[in-house]
C-alpha cells in the first residue's frame, strides 16, 4: 500500500478552508504526490487534526528472473 495520511470525513474541506487552498490540493498533499511547502504543512495540519500515516510498506522491486539461474527450463 503507498504511503498516505487517512483523515476523517469532512476534513479536507476545512483543511483547505484553513489553508486557503482548493480540496484537490489537500487530496494530492495527503496522498504525497505533491511535495511542496505548502502540501508538507497540509500533511502536518492533517497529523494535527487526528489524520493517520499508513502504508509505506517496502516495494518489491526484485527481479525473480535469476532465481532459477541453475535450473533447465525446457
Amino acid at each position: 500500500m503507498k504511503r498516505r495520511i487517512i483523515v476523517e470525513y469532512g476534513e479536507v474541506k476545512r483543511i483547505a478552508l484553513l489553508m486557503n487552498c482548493t480540496p484537490e490540493m489537500v487530496s494530492y498533499s495527503l496522498a504525497y504526490r505533491k511535495n511542496t511547502r505548502l502540501a508538507q504543512a497540509i500533511r502536518k495540519m492533517a497529523l494535527m487534526r487526528g489524520g493517520v500515516e499508513v502504508g509505506d510498506e517496502p516495494i518489491n522491486d526484485m527481479n525473480h528472473g535469476n532465481d532459477m539461474a541453475g535450473v533447465v527450463q525446457e
